[in-house]
């Protein structure tokens, strides 16, 4: 895990701030902290954590919310909203980290919705495998530099897939241009900030408690 650094000048009485000889600034422990909740499957105390955060951190976790909810309208409403010749993106299975066209939704007592990859290859997967694309056209830019970033510039594509934004990789003399579109501005924004350049690991962070797919 990254080590997260303190600039705060109003800091006083925070319980996460911690004084590391060997550090340049002040530590952050709140994301280890809320790490070791998540792992332990404790999310009735994340409320309590944040409660007591600075109000950088308070500001932070909102934005997170907004991406976790992105995430979850576009994981959960697949079979509601989702419409047959959407392009999806797959999160599992021989097709995992491709889009995919859907064909037909979940019918008649079946619980798997069909696709179709680009080649014309038809596969069935459950609809907790896909997300849906956002269609919206607000774009953010993002530049990873040297050619040689190419499986770096597929992931964080991948990654801006996953939370149901569309991403575009462009490649360049000196590295990969990578446009991230969404429904607004803020979300964008939120996203290139948080994932790409903070490098935030949102996977996990996001998660909530485990449920049982049947």
């Amino acid at each position: 895990m990254p080590v997260f650094y303190c600039k705060q000048e109003d800091f006083e009485g925070c319980p996460y701030r911690l004084i590391d000889l060997g550090k340049p600034h002040p530590v952050c422990n709140f994301i280890k902290l809320k790490a070791k909740l998540i792992i332990n499957n404790e999310f009735s105390e994340i409320p309590r954590l944040i409660s007591r955060a600075c109000v950088w951190i308070k500001e932070d976790e909102t934005r997170l919310e907004t991406i976790r909810s992105i995430s979850r309208e576009n994981g959960l409403d697949i079979i509601n909203y989702a419409k047959v010749d959407d392009m999806l993106f797959c999160l599992r299975g021989q097709f995992q980290g491709r889009e995919v066209k859907l064909l037909e939704k979940p019918s008649g007592g079946s619980i798997f919705a069909k696709c179709q990859v680009p080649n014309g290859e038809v596969f069935n997967i459950q609809p907790q495998g896909l997300r849906r694309i956002a269609k919206g056209n607000y774009c953010g830019e993002f530049f990873i530099k040297g050619i040689e970033n190419e499986e770096k510039a597929i992931f964080s594509e991948n990654r801006a897939n996953y939370y149901g934004f569309r991403a575009e990789v462009e490649k360049k003399n000196d590295g990969f241009f990578l446009k991230i579109f969404g429904e607004s501005k803020e979300q964008v924004d939120d996203f290139i900030f948080m994932v790409l350049e903070q490098n935030l690991e949102l996977m996990r962070f996001l998660a909530g408690p485990r449920r049982t797919i049947h």
